[in-house]
C-alpha cells in the first residue's frame, strides 16, 4: 500500500508538470462557473448546486485524461519499463491513471474560490454545518473513487489505440449526462435512470449536490461505493487481457 501510494504521488507531481493538463482543470472549470455565475445573475437558483456542480465537472474533466495517459507514456517511452518490471504491470499503470482523477479534485476548491469571486457571495445559500462538512468531504471522496474506476476502465481500454488521446473530449459531455448531474433542476428521462444505476459518478453527484437526505446518503454512498468497486474489477481483467497482449501474442506496441 505504502508503495503504491508513493507511486501514485510520483506520477501526480509529474502529471502537475505537463501545463496541458494544468489548463484543461482550470479552464474547464471556470467556463462552468462563469455559465453557472450568469446564470445564477439572471435567474436565480441555488448557488451550492450551481459551484459544486462546476466543481463535478471540472474533476470529471481532468479524468478523462486517462484515455490518452498511457499512450502518453508509450510516447514518453517509460510505457515499456512499466510492463517489464518485477511487480504486477497493472501497479504502475495504475498509479500513472491515479493522478488524473487525483489532481481533478482541485476543480472543487477552484470552483468555490471562483464562485465566491464572481459572485460575491459564499456559495452555501445555507447554515454552514458539520453536517453540509460532511456531505462535501464525503461526496467529494466518493467523487473520487468514482472517477478513478472509471478512468482504469477507459485507461484500459483506450490503451488499445495509439490515437486515444484524439477521444478524450469526446467522453466528457456522455458520461455527464448518463450520469444525471446535468439534470438538478428538471427530471431525468426515463430511459436515463437505468444507466445513471451504473455510473458511479451518479451517487457522488446525489451526495454532493444534495439530492438525498438522512438514510440515502448512507445507501447513496454503499451503492456508488459498490458500483464503483465493480467497474476497478472489470478494469483489472481488463488490464489482464492487454498485458497478455504485450507479453504473449505482442500485439500490443509499448515502445
Amino acid at each position: 500500500m505504502i508503495r503504491q501510494l508513493r507511486m501514485t504521488w510520483f506520477q501526480v507531481c509529474q502529471f502537475i508538470k505537463v501545463s496541458y493538463f494544468v489548463q484543461l482543470m482550470v479552464v474547464s472549470t471556470l467556463t462552468v462557473i462563469v455559465t453557472q455565475a450568469l446564470a445564477f445573475r439572471a435567474w436565480g437558483g441555488d448557488p451550492y448546486i450551481m459551484w459544486v456542480r462546476g466543481g463535478i465537472i471540472g474533476v470529471w474533466t481532468v479524468s478523462t485524461c486517462a484515455a490518452g495517459i498511457l499512450g502518453f507514456e508509450r510516447y514518453k517511452g517509460t510505457l515499456v519499463y512499466m510492463v517489464s518490471g518485477r511487480i504486477d504491470p497493472r501497479l504502475p499503470m495504475a498509479a500513472v491513471v491515479s493522478a488524473a482523477s487525483t489532481f481533478g479534485l482541485a476543480a472543487i476548491p477552484l470552483a468555490w474560490v471562483s464562485w465566491a469571486v464572481f459572485t460575491g457571495t459564499n456559495g452555501l445559500n445555507r447554515a454552514f454545518t458539520l453536517m453540509l462538512l460532511a456531505r462535501l468531504v464525503g461526496g467529494t471522496l466518493l467523487l473520487w473513487i468514482a472517477c478513478l474506476s472509471v478512468a482504469f476502465v477507459i485507461a484500459t481500454i483506450f490503451v488499445l489505440t495509439p490515437n486515444a488521446i484524439s477521444y478524450e473530449s469526446l467522453l466528457v459531455a456522455p458520461i455527464l449526462i448518463a450520469s444525471g448531474i446535468m439534470f438538478t433542476s428538471a427530471a431525468p428521462p426515463s430511459w436515463l435512470k437505468p444507466i445513471s444505476v451504473v455510473i458511479p459518478l451518479h451517487w457522488a453527484a446525489l451526495i454532493l449536490l444534495d439530492q438525498v437526505h438522512g438514510f440515502q446518503v448512507w445507501l447513496s454512498g454503499a451503492f456508488g461505493l459498490g458500483i464503483s468497486l465493480v467497474w476497478m474489477l472489470i478494469a483489472w481483467r481488463l488490464g489482464r487481457m492487454v498485458l497478455d497482449r504485450v507479453s504473449r501474442t505482442a500485439t500490443l506496441e509499448v515502445i
